[in-house]
């Protein structure tokens, strides 16, 4: 006889729960948080009775004392377990969970954004007004703006970043999960090889107008008019050969506004570099550079802000300018709007708390 039915119906519901979880989506998970707070109220509870214990040994036997005390009705641990669930129900519902296509009709389209970001060395400069270098702003920056994005979901995000050559970091892409994980691994100290001088006869570590180039190329070509570039940079190039006016041309000829975030003191500070080779550091000095910013904004059709040495606020630009600019049409790759699944979650957490309620009547 066989019993390799009940093995693989296990691996079958395991595989659907596994599916289930990676689909599952919250609109708000940094309020998650909120479900450990009973457990810390049931921490403290622990040693406010651990304490009383030792308070009643010193009134005399434990047992004698157990007597005298008076008896909990055993239907509070009942209503202890209707409040835990309620709790968990109504976090869980503050958070947002999302899964599942939404009705017919439902499906989320939105803007492509190509995000642009400078790696070079005087991004390392930590002249803002939090203990953070320039790249460190710019990365929570963009951080702060897929975050902004996936909750209406739809919209596609890139990310390419440039020293002195520039990369593709991320394809225009609608998986904000892996967006994530991608920024994590940015980091200006230790660049990657391939946006680092080809060779020692390089002209400069900050190339603007390539990375803009390539940002262009990464758009899809087939939805003018729902496309955006955002480059965030400290404009400190110090070749000063405008070779940033060549990522202006081709933003014009394809109609894509190039709107540019600058980060960095205006006022020049001290930063030392590490060689590379080893040996002494070099002492430069390094400041925000506006001025090419802010053309190639206004000659893009773009916006200009000036972060100067506070954390740039890129999701609420998103949300307040871009998101309720025209999106792009349904296509076969569109991303499929998910379900708002809250709605179960509050009328679960009232009906368990209905019940808390009722048994303490």
């Amino acid at each position: 006889m066989d019993f390799g039915g009940g093995q693989s119906g296990f691996d079958a519901a395991w595989a659907d729960l596994r599916e289930f979880l990676a689909a599952l989506r919250w609109s708000r998970p940094g309020l998650l948080w909120l479900w450990f707070v009973p457990i810390a109220f049931v921490m403290l509870a622990w040693w406010v009775r651990g304490r009383n214990r030792v308070v009643a040994a010193r009134l005399g036997r434990s047992g004698a004392v157990r007597n005298l005390a008076v008896r909990v009705p055993r239907r509070n641990a009942l209503r202890r377990l209707a409040f835990g669930l309620a709790w968990s129900s109504f976090v869980l519902a503050l958070a947002g969970p999302r899964w599942g296509p939404a009705d017919d009709g439902g499906v989320a389209v939105g803007r492509d954004v190509v995000v642009v970001i400078d790696l070079s060395r005087s991004m390392l400069a930590t002249d803002l007004a939090t203990p953070q270098a320039r790249w460190q702003a710019a990365r929570d920056a963009v951080r702060d703006l897929v975050d902004t994005a996936a909750r209406r979901g739809g919209h596609r995000i890139g990310i390419v970043v440039f020293a002195a050559r520039p990369k593709v970091l991320v394809p225009l892409t609608t998986d904000y999960d892996h967006l994530s994980l991608m920024l994590d691994e940015i980091d200006a100290g230790v660049q990657p090889v391939e946006i680092r001088p080809a060779d020692e006869f390089s002209k400069s570590g900050t190339r603007i107008g390539a990375a803009l180039a390539l940002a262009l190329q990464t758009h899809d070509e087939r939805f003018p008019g729902t496309q955006d570039i955002i480059l965030l940079s400290d404009g400190d190039d110090p070749a000063d050969d405008r070779e940033w006016a060549e990522g202006i041309a081709g933003a014009r000829a394809v109609g894509i506004p190039i709107h540019v975030v600058g980060i960095g003191d205006t006022v020049e500070s001290p930063l030392t570099l590490r060689r590379r080779g080893g040996g002494d550091g070099e002492l430069i000095a390094t400041k925000l550079v506006e001025e090419p910013l802010r053309t190639i904004a206004r000659d893009s059709r773009g916006r200009y802000f000036s972060a100067g040495r506070d954390k740039p606020r890129l999701g609420e630009f998103f949300a307040a300018e871009l998101e309720k600019q025209p999106s792009r049409e349904l296509t076969d790759d569109a991303a499929t709007a998910l379900r708002d699944r809250s709605t179960g979650f509050w009328l679960f957490g009232l009906a368990t708390l209905l019940l808390a309620w009722i048994r303490r009547a």
